[in-house]
């Protein structure tokens, strides 16, 4: 019922393998470990660039330079030898510097060659050692690691090797792991660091391989001041080299190590803490720790090469980073220009016609003006009685709600005083009755006594 949810997390899982599988190849191919394809046939980065023909007349160019270079400085190492008594140098061994120097601008691609080519097949074995058995990159190991507490019944805990076995297929996966049961969160931490880890070093890796190509134009003209300077120039070049060619390896080398710790780490048979909670965190820990220190292994060996040549690499490649983030930054800003500008027009139209084109001008170069002190505008008063008129219009309509409509209040009102008038009409003719009641009674009683004096002469 719940396959689908269990397919979305592996999904997330294997969508971060395959990323990591096209960065390393990246890299790889940077650095040389994996073979390019140029007209047909396979070589790698470094020696295409090196054999490039515009590269090759830079350095032909170069090499002549430096020949007029040696022959100045063989000339001036002459003079010195032949007019200095305390000179090192007779002149039959400054010509045999200058013979040395002059067969060694020849042997310089030749040397540069053999040297990328054994280095790459050296790295190239060294790489492979460090896949932990993986044929085709680290995802498909770093799939199998973090499965490896999901195994079903009767598969072995080298299933990644198989040649049937696909990490990018979901069905193909559900016939070896539990999904279940995979180790998704760890999967994630570790992906996650290795990313980040690739994307920061594929700069470095640029950097590296324009670097080499630099030194490698340069060269003649460094091995040319080897005739006076006993070859301080030349030395301080090679190291230069070596530490741009090396170090990019070894970051490499130290990415597949850092994985096969991550797979030795997650295991749940390494318990630090019986308490789950901090057991996981001592985990975690150890894999964010990797994560960082991987930034320095570049540092690390190009120590091994040079006393502080790596350390030196390391701060020339934090101030790349540094510039190109500030290059992006200000990039992005010099696109976004023209809309800045035009939405800064159009505020600035906005706020002219409701606050006053001399408010406006004064606020944008920082000075105060009546609006400050809550001065209106004589916009902002006008809508200040616009809004008076309307809420006074809505309160009559409220009222006349209220009241069922103005000719109800109206008959409502009338009604009110009809009736005070037929009150006080009820009372005034309350008032008459008993006044003529009070003006009746004389007659009356004359009646009667006129009516009692005639019965009385009657009976007489």
């Amino acid at each position: 019922m719940f396959n689908w949810f269990w397919n979305f997390l592996y999904g997330i899982s294997k969508s971060m393998y395959r990323i990591i599988d096209f960065l390393m190849s990246c890299a790889n191919m940077l650095c040389g470990i994996e073979p390019i394809r140029y007209q047909g046939a396979e070589t790698d980065f470094l020696t295409f660039l090196l054999r490039n023909k515009s590269i090759s007349y830079g350095f032909v160019a170069a090499v002549l330079l430096a020949v007029i270079l040696t022959f100045i400085f063989g000339v001036a190492a002459l003079i010195k030898a032949i007019a200095s008594e305390k000179s090192n140098m007779t002149p039959g061994q400054v010509l045999v510097k200058v013979g040395k120097t002059l067969l060694m601008f020849l042997f310089i691609p030749v040397c540069l060659s053999i040297l990328v080519y054994f280095t790459n097949v050296f790295m190239q074995t060294l790489y492979s050692a460090t896949l932990g058995g993986s044929p085709d990159g680290i995802g498909r190991f770093l799939a199998g690691a973090f499965g490896q507490d999901a195994l079903r019944n009767g598969v072995a805990e080298d299933f990644y090797l198989s040649e049937a076995f696909n990490y990018t297929s979901t069905s193909n996966v559900r016939n070896y792991l539990d999904l279940t049961d995979y180790d998704y969160f760890f999967s994630w931490m570790g992906s996650i660091c290795i990313i980040l880890s690739l994307g920061t070093t594929l700069l470095a890796f640029v950097d590296r391989a324009i670097s080499i190509v630099v030194l490698f134009i340069f060269s003649p003209i460094s091995i040319s001041t080897s005739v006076v300077d006993d070859g301080a120039h030349f030395k301080l070049w090679r190291d230069q080299f070596f530490v741009k060619f090396l170090t990019a390896y070894g970051c490499i080398i130290s990415i597949n190590i850092y994985t096969l710790i991550i797979a030795a780490i997650t295991s749940k048979g390494l318990v630090f803490f019986e308490n789950g909670l901090l057991n996981n965190f001592m985990k975690i820990l150890i894999i964010v720790g990797g994560s960082v220190s991987m930034q320095r292994i570049m540092a690390l060996v190009g120590n091994l090469i040079s006393a502080g040549a790596g350390s030196n690499e390391m701060r020339d490649n934090a101030m790349a980073a540094a510039g190109m983030r500030s290059a992006f930054g200000s990039a992005t800003r010099a696109f976004t220009a023209p809309f800045r500008a035009t939405r800064s027009a159009v505020n600035f139209v906005r706020d002219a016609k409701q606050f006053g084109f001399r408010s406006t001008v004064g606020q944008r170069l920082g000075f105060r003006t009546k609006r400050d002190y809550g001065v209106m505008s004589n916009s902002q008063m006008a809508q200040s009685k616009d809004l008076m008129r309307e809420r006074e219009k809505l309160r009559r309509q409220s009222n006349a709600s209220f009241f069922g409509g103005e000719s109800s209040m109206q008959k409502v009102l009338e009604n009110k005083n009809g009736g005070k008038n037929n009150q006080d009409g009820g009372k005034n003719n309350n008032n008459n009755n008993a006044g003529a009641q009070k003006k009746e009674n004389p007659i009356v009683n004359n009646a009667i006594e006129n009516s009692l004096n005639k019965n009385k002469n009657d009976k007489k």
